[in-house]
């Protein structure tokens, strides 16, 4: 089976955060076409942030592939990756890759007759546990209960929220004693017995944090039992991250915006993360981020998917988690974003805080022209942090 035809997709669709104002977001995705009338589909998250230059990049990788072989995927990426080496072995060009990994392994589950999932583990399906991620940093203790409180309804076991104000907020004193009484009404709406997670989110906001000051955070939400801290130090930041995991205090998390799984390999040779956070539509495709969480679970730390894409991005880190055994936990935008929700919708269902794997071939996607046609692109409406 040969590619026919490459052609990255702009595309922007309704965007609303609870708890925000009502706006539009982009995504971008690759649709390769085969001659046997398979079509394989890939997301870049990228292509939110950066919508023009995703599609010069997917098109600049794409370059030479029409009559290409698909039997062998690892080596025809090998063989991409190398012709683009020099400019695409980090960021942007590395991160639109993912797009292309993940159209070519949809393309080879299909034509198994296989979902992804299958195809690139043992088989075995593995349900994987959702937390819904909200939160926003603007929202009330009261707030917060009653968000918690309807996502467990909802049947969530797992919740993240923000912490540490708002990228436009000053960094004020008493914002860390706001944010522990948000934390202690998540965690008493949550009970007990279901997960808490917190992101700080530091390489977003104008003013870095001290280590002191990620420490303070960190020691005072201890009674919460609060599984993770993410991002508590800037992306690359090897030595903050290792000395706030030797704290022992709340495990350390990172790496949602790693472009490749070398990216990793500092932070793993240091001990510096105590969960990793993958994303199968930044890292390089599913096939590159389980290579990130098949490593990560060697060295025994503990794997939470990080997942905001649209729909083909998500569909990329399901089957990803699903492939393999000992995920921890995949993010959930809990948002209003027909180009999220409307193509996975019927691949797979949501019971008792799992996601089940779906079993149609391939990513299993609902996606036609017609459908398409209803998210016509707006030039200049990217996201910007």
């Amino acid at each position: 089976m040969r590619i026919k035809e490459c052609r990255p997709i702009r595309l922007t669709a309704p965007y609303l955060r609870p708890g925000q104002t009502e706006g539009v977001r982009n995504c971008v995705w690759l649709k390769i076409s085969t001659d046997e009338g398979i079509i394989g589909w890939g997301e870049s998250y990228s292509g939110c942030y950066a919508t023009d230059v995703t599609v010069a990049a997917l098109n600049r990788l794409c370059a030479g592939l029409s009559g290409r072989d698909v039997e062998d995927i690892p080596q025809l990426m090998e063989d991409i990756r190398f012709r683009n080496r020099y400019w695409a072995m980090r960021g942007l060009g590395a991160q639109a890759t993912s797009a292309l990994e993940a159209a070519l392994w949809d393309i080879a589950a299909q034509a198994a007759g296989k979902p992804l999932w299958s195809l690139l583990g043992d088989g075995q399906p593995r349900p994987v546990l959702l937390y819904a991620s909200m939160g926003e940093d603007r929202r009330s203790p009261e707030d917060i209960s009653k968000e918690v409180a309807r996502y467990v309804s909802q049947g969530f076991r797992a919740y993240k929220l923000r912490c540490g104000g708002t990228r436009l907020e000053k960094d004020l004193d008493d914002r860390l004693g706001f944010d522990i009484e948000r934390v202690a009404a998540a965690r008493e709406a949550l009970g007990p017995g279901r997960m808490l997670f917190i992101d700080v989110h530091v390489p977003q906001r104008p003013r870095v944090w001290s280590t002191a000051r990620a420490e303070a955070y960190m020691r005072s939400m201890l009674p919460f039992n609060v599984r993770f801290m993410e991002e508590p130090a800037m992306t690359y930041d090897v030595r903050s991250y290792r000395e706030l995991q030797q704290l022992n205090l709340i495990p350390v998390a990172g790496g949602e915006s790693f472009s490749a799984p070398e990216e990793f390999e500092p932070f793993f040779e240091a001990g510096a993360f105590g969960v990793v956070q993958p994303d199968a539509a930044v890292v390089g495709g599913p096939a590159s981020c389980r290579a990130v969480c098949e490593r990560a679970l060697d060295l025994e730390i503990p794997v939470s998917m990080h997942a905001w894409s649209a729909g083909v991005g998500l569909a990329q880190n399901l089957h990803t988690s699903w492939s393999i055994g000992g995920i921890m936990a995949m993010e959930w935008p809990l948002t209003f974003h027909p180009l999220a929700t409307d193509p996975i919708d019927g691949m797979c269902s949501f019971e008792d805080g799992y996601m089940l794997p779906g079993t149609k071939p391939g990513l299993g996607l609902d996606i036609s022209d017609d459908w398409l046609a209803k998210f016509p692109y707006q030039p200049a409406s990217e996201r910007d942090y």
